[in-house]
Formats: structure tokens, C-alpha cells, sequence
């Protein structure tokens, strides 16, 4: 091989190994973008998934006690919500068994404890002491109040995955807060007018909504904190 050839070879290999490099920096230079932005993408997909499952959830539970109403012949007050998680949820007299929501003879559910990575592993709230707005009769009294299902304190991102499905304050990214609070009193057979569960009034962005997630206003629900609710029996 002659001077002239060994030359340009040479230069052929320089600008390969040129190219390399300079591939191999923009590799890293992506790679690096993308690490950076991954967290908060990873972080939302998560948000969805969990808002996803705790809805799914807070349906079928909706649907089991509509089927144990009608199959098994259960009015609004025999409903029970007792199972072996969540403790203060005893009727008495005793539910028959075919009345209770998480048994197999009853609803056929599992009671699921919430993942610590949605509300720190808090349990759900099952209580017949408020109203849904504008769901069923208003009349504030325990005799229109409804029977719902409380998961307290999720996280601001789930909340907002939750009323984006629900397309619920998009104007406000996705956050509505309480009119005022509402009441967290465990229900065992009995139903007692205290708040009615809505947003403010001015807004009504949970107007007619059977499932959402709003924001505390006050005691003992207090702003920063987040609560999804599914009315499972609208009176």
C-alpha cells in the first residue's frame, strides 16, 4: 500500500471513531434527558393506575350491594361492611351473612387494605351519615341520606387521575375542594343526616357525580388532603 492510500485509511478511521464518539455522547446525552424527565412520567403513570384500580374497586362494591338488594333481598339498613381488616363495622343485631358485603354468601368481595403508596395504607370508610349531591333525595335528614364508601387522604396525584377520568374541574386541574367537611361515622345499621358531600356550591363540580375525589376544606377534613367517595346506595 502506498503513502497516498495508508493516508487516506487513516482518515477514514479517524472520522469512524469520530462518529462513535460523538454517537456515543449523544447516547448519554438522551439517556440523560430521559432519566430526568422519568420520574414525574413514571410518577403519573402510577397516579393512573392506582386511580384506575380504586375505581374499578369502589364499582364493583357499588354492584355487589345493588345484587345483594335484589338477589338477596337486603334493604339499605341490613347492608354490613364487617369483615376482618377494617374493624368497627359489627351490626347489632348481627347481618345476616347474605347481607354482608364481603362475604361469600353475601357480595362475594374481598375486603382490599388500601397499598401505603396510595393513602399510606388507611382504611376505607364506609358511612351512611352524609348526602350525595344532587344524587337520590335532599332532604337533610337521615332519611335521604346515602350510603357511601370513603377512601381518605390519597395522594394529590391519584386525585387528580381520578376526577381527569371524571372529567371533574378540568378548569381547575382537576381539583374541587369541599363545601365544608363531612362525616366519617362507620356505618352499622343505622343512617344519620350530618353534611352533604359536595363541592362549593358555586362550582358544583360533583353535581350528579356517583364517584370522585375532593379536597378537605375543614375539621376534621382539612385542605391539602384529598378523599375519594363512591355512593353505593343513593336514597
Amino acid at each position: 500500500m502506498n503513502i497516498e492510500n495508508k493516508s487516506q485509511s487513516g482518515s477514514v478511521l479517524v472520522y469512524i471513531l469520530i462518529a462513535v464518539a460523538l454517537f456515543a455522547a449523544l447516547s448519554y446525552t438522551v439517556a440523560g434527558m430521559m432519566r430526568g424527565g422519568s420520574g414525574e412520567s413514571s410518577g403519573k403513570e402510577k397516579a393512573g393506575i392506582y386511580a384506575s384500580e380504586i375505581m374499578s374497586y369502589a364499582r364493583s362494591m357499588r354492584e355487589a350491594v345493588q345484587i345483594m338488594r335484589v338477589s338477596n333481598e337486603c334493604d339499605g339498613y341490613q347492608i354490613s361492611f364487617a369483615n376482618n381488616i377494617a374493624s368497627g363495622y359489627s351490626h347489632s343485631p348481627v347481618s345476616s351473612a347474605s347481607c354482608r358485603l364481603f362475604d361469600v354468601s353475601g357480595g362475594g368481595l374481598s375486603y382490599q387494605k388500601p397499598d401505603i403508596s396510595v393513602n399510606g395504607g388507611l382504611d376505607w370508610i364506609f358511612t351512611g351519615a352524609n348526602d350525595g349531591y344532587h344524587i337520590g333525595n335532599q332532604c337533610n335528614s337521615a332519611s335521604c341520606a346515602d350510603l357511601i364508601a370513603i377512601l381518605p387522604e390519597i395522594s394529590l396525584e391519584i386525585c387528580k387521575a381520578i376526577n381527569k377520568k371524571h372529567d371533574i374541574a378540568a378548569s381547575n386541574g382537576y381539583i374541587t375542594q369541599e363545601n365544608d367537611n363531612f362525616d366519617v361515622t362507620k356505618f352499622v345499621g343505622s343512617y344519620g343526616f350530618v353534611a352533604r358531600f359536595s363541592d362549593d356550591t358555586g362550582l358544583q363540580e360533583l353535581k350528579g357525580k356517583y364517584q370522585g375525589c375532593v379536597e378537605g376544606n375543614s375539621a376534621p377534613q382539612s385542605s391539602g388532603k384529598y378523599y375519594f367517595y363512591q355512593v353505593l346506595i343513593a336514597r
